[in-house]
């Protein structure tokens, strides 16, 4: 096949001038392109994949697209999603309209927000959704303080080594997330379920915190501290740079994905360890000795940081999953062969509903929902 000028005619994607026909001929020449093709490289396919995906961004209220995926190459799937996205939105909004009113259940599950709970070192527990604004507690010299925007801040403290010894929780339910900024200006973003636990100052010649779930840090940089992050069996060292870590205690292994700077992965049962270089994700699996990397598009992985799920051939079982954490609803499954893939890119704003209706249109699988939980049937 000749390769078109795929340049050219991701320009006009992107400026909302590409004709159908076009949008035709990118998408069928993704997915007929084959690793021993001599038109582009791998390399070049994978510089166009990470391309698109910085360029097109859905909106924060709308679901893209979902599909049910072949066993075809994911860096033809994610372009083809990009590609379809274009098409959906061009619909009139009245067949939109349509299509979210014959989806709406008697039972609906809202998306879920900025909840989160705050556990003192003396025990003192705050719901952070329920918490007026302004200062919520003084630690030592450090103030705790819930911004507007439904943030945790800690003002910064003197780094004394009593200081140093105060540690506190923060931990969201299923159905919530939160954004906390620690003494030393670290960002960190929690997903659901997920929690952090930490010194209000960080004295000494480190710093370290341990979490569990899905959370997202952007370090502020110390040469003279490194930062340090235990999940389970695995503990990540850095200076300052910006990663992900993905360890629920129920999932098979921890994820890591580095999206700038360097990190050093260590596994700490085996002692094994790892640098990771951006763009790359390092896996650690119960009871396994190696620390696996493999090079992946590292901005997929905060996806829900974002504002959206990213599904990227991925069996119902691990899509549920998700949808259970944030919807904060119970998944059972009657019957379901759970071999079949779906991928697709939903707004984490929308109600449970409208994805649910979305996978039904396009793969052998049907959901009933319920006042408390889901059932997944074929």
């Amino acid at each position: 096949m000749q390769k078109p000028d795929i340049q050219h005619l991701l320009e006009k994607y992107r400026t909302g001038t590409i004709s159908p026909e076009e949008l035709a001929l990118l998408e069928a020449w993704y997915l007929q392109w084959q690793p021993e093709d001599q038109d582009i490289s791998p390399e070049e396919l994978q510089a166009l994949k990470a391309e698109v995906w910085q360029s097109v961004k859905p909106p924060p209220a709308r679901i893209i697209k979902t599909r049910s995926w072949p066993r075809i190459a994911i860096a033809a799937s994610l372009l083809l999603l990009a590609a379809s996205a274009y098409y959906l939105l061009q619909q009139p909004a009245q067949q939109a309209k349509q299509k979210q009113v014959a989806a709406s259940p008697v039972h609906d599950f809202k998306p879920g927000g900025n909840k989160a709970l705050l556990t003192l070192s003396n025990g003192q527990q705050i719901v952070l959704t329920d918490a007026k604004n302004g200062k919520l507690a003084d630690q030592g010299s450090v103030t705790v303080n819930k911004t507007a925007n439904g943030q945790l801040v800690y003002g910064a403290g003197t780094g004394n080594a009593a200081a140093n010894m105060i540690y506190n929780t923060l931990a969201t339910p299923r159905g919530g997330q939160y954004h906390i900024t620690l003494t030393d200006g670290t960002q960190v973003w929690m997903n659901a379920a997920s929690s952090i636990t930490y010194p209000v100052t960080f004295a000494g010649n480190e710093r370290k915190v341990v979490v569990n779930g899905e959370v997202y840090f952007e370090v502020a940089p110390d040469v003279n501290k490194p930062f340090k992050v235990t999940t389970g069996n695995q503990e990540v060292t850095v200076l300052g740079t910006r990663f992900n870590v993905n360890g629920y205690a129920e999932d098979a292994g921890i994820s890591t994905t580095l999206l700038s700077g360097s990190i050093k992965v260590r596994n700490l049962t085996s002692g094994q360890s790892s640098l990771l270089a951006p763009g790359q994700q390092a896996s650690i699996f119960k009871n396994q000795a190696p620390v696996h990397i493999k090079t992946v598009n590292a901005e997929d992985a905060i996806s829900w940081k974002n504002g959206y799920f990213l599904f990227d051939n991925q069996d119902i079982g691990s899509v549920m999953k998700i949808m259970s954490r944030w919807y904060d609803v119970d998944i059972e499954y009657s019957n379901y062969n759970r071999q079949d893939r779906f991928g697709g890119t939903f707004s984490r704003s929308a109600n449970l509903s409208e994805i649910l209706h979305n996978l039904e249109q396009v793969g052998p699988v049907h959901f009933k929902m319920q006042a408390n939980k889901i059932i997944v049937t074929n």
